[in-house]
């Protein structure tokens, strides 16, 4: 792939980079992330709905604000 400075309508500049293995990385990085967030709140959700039988109603509402603060934040 080669770079110019003259403004063609195809020959587009998609990526600033100097190899394919870089945007791959790249790529696998951000999935790690978005999948590692995903499995924290996926987790945090199961541990909230089996605790929550044994809570009385005001440690229940106490751990549901929580949670909603963490899932939006």
């Amino acid at each position: 792939m080669k770079f110019s400075s003259k403004a063609n309508n195809d020959n587009l500049l998609l990526f600033l980079t100097t190899d394919v293995a870089e945007i791959f990385v790249a790529y696998v990085d951000l999935s790690f992330c978005i999948a590692n967030q995903i499995t924290i709140v996926f987790l945090y959700c199961q541990l909230f709905f089996f605790v929550s039988t044994g809570l009385h109603l005001f440690e229940y509402a106490y751990f549901k604000t929580i949670l909603v603060t963490v899932i939006i934040c």
